[in-house]
């Protein structure tokens, strides 16, 4: 068993020779797992990492590991007669993590410290059914706060979901207020507003609902309101939730900072706003949203939440039944909001800065259509497809000014049917998208907008079938999966850089589906990230690499070959014994220099700053090792 990491370096023919550099993993656990699509995710709480997974003995049930070698271990055998299905919350209490499970009695709720002693159940509640998986945050049905976990839940098979809260304890699991005694009145969305817990209850309508966690200070803010019937289409910030309502029989937008006075109406004060549009986005502390005049013009409005900040931004369009498309979903900064319009058919692209003169059409009459997109999350660049009939999908790029607002580059010469499909996150003003041309060839590409920037990411990612990227990002490693036409199944990591992508496998492996493809998870823990592989077709086992492409190192060879001049100015020189493929590596792993096929042993160094550099062979072994002055 190896229990460091090697970069190896291989000859794959593809038209021309080109190296496919290979991370080799570490195997942590010798357990062999049953593969099961909802499982082997993972959540780390109070120095611990837990998953789910099945040993083909036990059923599914929660395993826990830490940093110490081979220190996967099941939690506890919950459900002895088969699975208990753990449906794990993913905000953790201090001491303990929370989860649903089947044990032979029926589910209830469960608490754990990691060890079996100390997990334990709660209370017993009633579900149709539940899936062994991890409850994400953006759920919103739960929230931690004051120290307790808020849930909706109930006690028996008539689904009376109320409010309820737990400090971790079977004392301290009790209901916080039959919201509605005739029925179920299923809080969702839990968020923290000031000092204050907010939830939503679908009772016969929608309320939106403010507790401190007494029963007595949980109180309905929406129907405290004479004039506010159902509500609809809520959406907040930190600071304020935004609802529509009617007001004197007309739809308007409103908003509450938590407390009963503070629900008040923003938008009837817009004398020309006919219509209010549940169209609606949050960028920042700031909301947009769509309305219509009496004479059918579009407009694009603004709020902070209270009724002076609320105010029209800009008229999009005067022609009858145009729209407004938001696309900055995942906005998470304070920066600028890209939406486009459709106009007979046409589309426009437009940007805003919560300004007047910051709202501005930035597309050319070359744009015909917008498709699918990718924002970068921190930096106002935005990465979109736009489809032509006589050349199929084309990138484009912007960076929210008109100039800026360009084709990136041509991929296809001929025919209707290339496809774009963005495979990852905007990182580092770099996108991975793959590209399916009118042959119906796949490769991947990377771009950063400009025509020389935009290339093949790796010659070994071009005969593919599909390809997934993982929701994670660790120090910007991207981990994705690459599913060929041959029906090979690879898990890779990049940087966003060609000399930063590797497919991670040992040297030795054996089985050509090392993933499942769409369900692949991982965690970063203890400066390494860790996931479930078969590499060898016997089982699922724990693998782990580093956590920085930087970290890995080269396998050195038992004694290095003689190098001359060492130190070395402009020239080193090797005596081989036959033409070999060689590279020049750096102390941090990274490609700098490939020769190619050399005869006469000698390599050209004075490009290379001064350092210690390694000489590798097509092997990926090290051969020779010298210092640049």
């Amino acid at each position: 068993m190896k229990y460091f990491i090697t970069v190896l370096l291989i000859i794959i023919p593809f038209g021309t020779y080109v190296q496919a550099k290979i991370l080799e993993p570490e195997q942590h656990s010798d357990i062999k797992f049953i593969i099961s699509d909802s499982t082997y995710d993972f959540v780390e709480h109070n120095g611990l990492v837990f998953t789910i997974a099945d040993d083909g003995v036990h059923g599914l049930e929660l395993w826990v590991f830490d940093e110490k070698h081979n220190s996967l271990r099941m939690v506890k055998d919950i459900n002895p007669n088969g699975d208990s299905n753990p449906l794990i919350f993913r905000i953790g209490l201090e001491n303990v993590l929370l989860f649903y499970a089947y044990d032979e009695e029926g589910i209830g709720l469960w608490a754990t410290d990691g060890s079996e002693n100390g997990t334990v159940l709660l209370k017993r509640f009633y579900f149709i059914g539940i899936v062994a998986r991890i409850m994400e945050e953006d759920w919103n049905t739960f929230e931690r706060y004051k120290d307790e976990i808020y849930f909706s839940a109930s006690e028996t098979n008539n689904q009376d979901y109320e409010l309820w809260k737990t400090d971790g304890t079977p004392e301290g699991t009790i209901l916080v207020k039959d919201i509605n005694p005739n029925g179920s009145s299923s809080p969702n969305n839990f968020h923290i507003i000031g000092d204050r817990l907010l939830f939503h209850t679908n009772s016969g309508g929608n309320d939106i609902w403010s507790t401190d966690g007494t029963e007595v200070n949980t109180i309905n803010l929406t129907n405290s309101k004479d004039k506010l019937k159902t509500i609809n289409t809520v959406v907040w910030n930190s600071t304020y939730d935004f609802f529509l309502d009617s007001l004197n029989g007309k739809l308007e937008l409103w908003s509450t900072d938590g407390t009963i006075n503070g629900v008040i109406p923003l938008t009837n004060n817009l004398d020309e706003t006919l219509k209010v549009s549940s169209n609606m986005i949050l960028v920042g502390n700031h909301l947009y949203f769509e309305s219509l005049t009496e004479d059918g013009s579009l407009v694009l409005n603004i709020s902070d939440g209270t009724k002076a900040g609320t105010r029209k931004l800009k008229t999009i369009s005067t022609i009858p039944n145009s729209g407004i498309f938001f696309l900055s979903y995942n906005n998470i900064g304070e920066q600028k909001l890209f939406f486009y319009t459709t106009e007979n058919k046409q589309n426009s692209l437009w940007v805003t800065d919560g300004t007047v003169e910051g709202t501005i059409k930035l597309s050319s009459n070359e744009l015909t259509s917008i498709n699918l997109n990718k924002e970068s999350l921190y930096t106002d660049k935005l990465f979109f497809s736009s489809f032509e009939v006589e050349k199929g999908d084309e990138l484009w790029v912007s960076d929210g000014t008109i100039e800026g607002t360009h084709f990136v580059k041509t991929l296809s010469k001929i025919g209707n049917r290339s496809r774009i499909e963005f495979t990852s996150d905007v990182i580092e003003d770099k996108v991975l998208y793959y590209y399916k041309n009118d042959n119906g060839f796949a490769s991947t590409w990377l771009t950063d907008g400009t025509n020389e920037g935009t290339n093949i990411l790796n010659p070994n990612l071009m005969d593919l079938s599909r390809m997934y990227f993982s929701n994670n990002l660790f120090n910007n490693i991207l981990l994705f999966s690459e599913v060929s036409l041959s029906d090979t199944v690879r898990l890779w990591q990049t940087n966003m850089t060609k000399e930063g992508t590797s497919v991670i496998m040992p040297n030795n492996q054996s089985n050509d589906k090392h993933i499942n493809p769409y369900f692949f998870y991982q965690a970063e823990f203890k400066n390494h990230i860790y996931f479930f592989a078969d590499y060898y077709g016997e089982g699922w086992q724990l693998y782990r690499i580093p956590n920085t492409i930087s970290s890995v190192e080269y396998t050195p060879q038992p004694e290095l070959m003689t190098v001359y001049p060492n130190p070395a100015k402009d020239f080193i020189q090797l005596e081989l014994s036959k033409p070999m493929h060689l590279s020049i590596v750096n102390s941090a792993g990274k490609i700098v220099k490939d020769y190619g096929v050399i005869a006469d042993g000698k390599l050209n160094v004075a490009e290379l700053i001064s350092g210690v550099y390694f000489v590798v062979n097509e092997q990926g072994n090290n051969i020779a090792k010298f210092v640049k002055e």
